[in-house]
C-alpha cells in the first residue's frame, strides 16, 4: 500500500517494444507522424495497463470508491499523505477512475512497486520501466495498444458506488469529461422518474439541466442550480 517511505529503482529505458517496431513495419507510425503527433515507443519492460489493472484487483478488487476506514481507500488503496503528496486534492476514493489511474502512474514512476510490496509479489509485477501517465504529455504507441476501459454499466456502477450513499464529491460543470459511477447512478434514477436524458457517467449540460430543474420542482437546493451536492442526492436517488 502506498505510503511515506521512499525507495525503489528503476531501470534505464531500453530498446523500442516489439509493439513499437510491429508498427513502424505497419506503417502506422508514418500516419501518426503525418498527423502532427510525437511519437516515441513504448520501452521494453514498460509497466502496462494490464499490471496497474492486476494491481487494482488485488488491493481492492477493483472498486475505485471504496474506503473501508482504514485510513487507506480508493482502488490502489492510497493513504491521504500520499495522494496530497501527488497533487490530488480531496480523498482518494472520491477521485475518478482516470484521476486515479494517473496519481498511481505517478507514484509508480517515482518508485516502482514498492509502495505496494504485498500484491506487487502477490500479481508478480515485474515490468519497471517507466508507466506512461495518462493526461500528460503522452505516449501514442503505447496508448494506442492499451486496452480500452470496459463501458461503464448500471451494475458496474452499482458496485462501485457500494451502499449508494453520497460520496462527498459535487456533481457539476467541472466533471463534464469524467465518467463516473455516482453521475451514472444519478442519470439512471432521474430517467426513472421521466426525465429525457442520456445515461453515459458524465456530468455534462444535459445533466446539469435536469438537475436545475429537478432542484427546482423540489425546492431542494445544493447552493447553485445544475450541481447534485449531499441534498439533491438524497431526494433523487436515496428517497
Amino acid at each position: 500500500m502506498p505510503s511515506g517511505r521512499r525507495g525503489g529503482r528503476h531501470r534505464a529505458p531500453q530498446a523500442p517494444s516489439p509493439a513499437g517496431r510491429i508498427l513502424r513495419t505497419t506503417g502506422a507510425v508514418t500516419a501518426i507522424v503525418g498527423s502532427g503527433l510525437a511519437v516515441t515507443a513504448a520501452p521494453a519492460g514498460a509497466a502496462t495497463s494490464d499490471d496497474f489493472a492486476k494491481l487494482r484487483q488485488c488491493e481492492s478488487g477493483g472498486n475505485y470508491a471504496v474506503n473501508t476506514g482504514n485510513g487507506f481507500s480508493g482502488a490502489y488503496q492510497f493513504d491521504d499523505q500520499t495522494w496530497h503528496g501527488l497533487g490530488y486534492s480531496g480523498r482518494p476514493y472520491q477521485a475518478s477512475p482516470a484521476t486515479q489511474d494517473e496519481a498511481a502512474a505517478k507514484l509508480y514512476n517515482q518508485r516502482g512497486w514498492q509502495p505496494w510490496p504485498s500484491c506487487s509479489v502477490k500479481m508478480g509485477l515485474t515490468n519497471n520501466g517507466p508507466a506512461s501517465v495518462p493526461g500528460g504529455s503522452g505516449d501514442v504507441i503505447q496508448q494506442a495498444i492499451t486496452p480500452v476501459e470496459p463501458p461503464m454499466t448500471l451494475d458496474r456502477a452499482r458496485r462501485e458506488m457500494g451502499d449508494g450513499s453520497f460520496r462527498g464529491t459535487v456533481l457539476d460543470a467541472s466533471l463534464s469529461d469524467d465518467v463516473r459511477p455516482d453521475a451514472f447512478v444519478w442519470q439512471d434514477r432521474m430517467r426513472q422518474k421521466g426525465f429525457v436524458l442520456t445515461v453515459d457517467g458524465k456530468f455534462g449540460p444535459q445533466s446539469q439541466g435536469i438537475a436545475a430543474l429537478y432542484s427546482y420542482l423540489t425546492r431542494v437546493s445544493d447552493g447553485q442550480p445544475g450541481v447534485v451536492g449531499q441534498n439533491l442526492w438524497n431526494v433523487s436517488v436515496r428517497a
